[in-house]
């Protein structure tokens, strides 16, 4: 059996352990709950990546050519939310080389699998490129976040997002002057 075998036959085993060995990547609790709860409306970030990954699995390992455009568009969304997270860039990237991790611990546990030094040059230059990949978008998607803010600061309406509107304050003293006032008794129409 050749590693693609191995990879095409054991695709769903190494598709959960390498989504599982993302999503250990975040904090405690959160992992948790990015592993437990399946609905994409209640849990976001867990539905994507184990979406992202499965599809990148299947179009590096089911396709005789690795098409990098359709693998940066099935990465595009995922990369932004690691993008706006507190991930370094080592660790925003480093889900790839994840992968190898996985691959490499299941292929040592086959005991009827030889792989040639030809058959894993070639698994890792390939996840060597969508490392490289992924490291473009990761980039750009902070450009685009700094840029941004920067643009956010420059017009001010860091003012107003951080602050709140200026004119919240003035009614919060509006109203509370118009409480401390006193309704004038006026004469009823009876009185007259």
């Amino acid at each position: 059996m050749t590693l693609e075998q191995f990879l095409a036959e054991n695709k769903g085993e190494l598709q959960d352990r390498w989504v599982d060995r993302v999503l250990d990547s975040y904090a405690g609790d959160a992992a948790t709950i990015f592993k437990g709860e399946q609905d994409r409306f209640a849990n976001p970030v867990g539905y994507n990546t184990r979406h992202t990954l499965t599809a990148i699995y299947s179009l590096l390992f089911d396709q005789p050519e690795v098409d990098l455009q359709r693998l940066k568009a099935e990465l595009e969304t995922f990369i932004k939310i690691r993008a706006v997270q507190t991930f370094t860039p080592a660790s925003a990237v480093g889900f790839i080389y994840d992968l190898k991790a996985v691959v490499r611990h299941a292929v040592g546990k086959q005991r009827d699998l030889t792989v040639s030094q030809e058959e894993w040059a070639n698994f890792h230059d390939t996840l060597d490129q969508l490392a490289l990949v992924v490291f473009d978008l990761y980039m750009a998607s902070r450009e685009r976040l700094f840029q941004a803010h920067l643009n956010e600061i420059k017009t001010m309406n860091h003012m107003l997002t951080k602050h709140g509107c200026p004119s919240a304050g003035l009614v919060d003293k509006t109203t509370q002057l118009m409480a401390d006032v006193q309704p004038l008794h006026t004469q009823s129409n009876e009185a007259r």
